[in-house]
């Protein structure tokens, strides 16, 4: 836990600055993301999460940059550094507790599965930008890039979550979209997928889920996986039929979307099954 005691009047200033450098940090997937409080007396807290006392010094060691602004800032309105606390977490029962992952690299004959980036939203821009691909996603297309490295924010924070970026192996820069993996209770977890438009076709999104899904079951060891689908999504209906996942049921009403309220159909994969 971070403390600091702020200059009167500079509070404001403080917490938009703290903002940026946590978002920043965040994004990156360096970290699980903080909160900030504030006591009457004018100290400020940030409870923040980190994979390990180690992770926290080697980011801190090596994320230099001139071009960020918000160091400088967050410093011009300390009055005071009070000392760091460190607190191991025990249990978390205000949200229901998540896992912070460490999201690993994955291979196939011809992709390689690596922890999706900040730094990709140029390069799964396509994906999400695209109506026809966004048509049954939960929200329309996006406007720009910048609104598609906001929307991924969440996905690279492993609080709960593995998003891997799905990458051809002789280009590993190059973002082709993600599979994600989501936790959903003790041994459950949710899979999810998008490929650009100019990636499809080629048996790409397969190779990828089938990987994720096999590192699920053998590696992590969950029970179930299963695929929250549009009903009217044929594609993805006859992709996930097609590595063995069974129809489980309709569920009424679930989404509202840019298409309006959407029913769900629910598929499942279980561990026991054939795969």
């Amino acid at each position: 836990m971070y403390r600091w005691r702020i200059k009167a009047g500079r509070e404001a200033d403080f917490e938009a600055a703290w903002s940026a450098g946590t978002n920043q940090i965040r994004g990156r997937g360096a970290s699980g993301g903080a909160e900030l409080f504030a006591d009457p007396e004018g100290i400020f807290y940030s409870l923040a999460r980190w994979p390990s006392a180690a992770s926290q010094d080697e980011y801190f060691a090596g994320e230099t940059s001139d071009s960020e602004s918000w160091p400088g800032e967050m410093e011009a309105c300390i009055l005071e550094r009070l000392p760091e606390i460190p607190l191991t977490r025990m249990r978390e029962l205000l949200k229901g507790e998540k896992t912070f992952h460490t999201v690993p690299t994955l291979s196939t004959e011809r992709l390689t599965l690596r922890p999706l980036v900040l730094d990709d939203a140029a390069q799964v821009a396509p994906a999400l930008m695209d109506e026809d691909n966004m048509r049954y996603w939960s929200r329309g297309a996006l406007e720009s890039v910048e609104d598609v490295r906001e929307y991924i924010t969440w996905n690279v924070v492993p609080n709960g979550v593995e998003c891997f970026a799905i990458t051809e192996s002789t280009a590993p820069e190059v973002a082709l979209g993600w599979v994600i993996l989501m936790d959903r209770g003790a041994a459950q977890i949710e899979l999810g997928y998008i490929l650009r438009p100019d990636a499809q076709g080629r048996g790409i999104a397969r190779e990828a889920v089938t990987r994720a899904i096999s590192y699920g079951f053998e590696t992590r060891g969950v029970r179930r996986i299963y695929a929250d689908i549009d009903p009217d999504n044929t594609r993805s209906r006859t992709a996930v039929e097609a590595l063995g996942f069974s129809y489980e049921g309709r569920l009424r009403a679930t989404w509202e979307t840019h298409l309006g309220v959407r029913d769900s159909v629910i598929y499942s994969l279980l561990n026991s099954d054939p795969r």
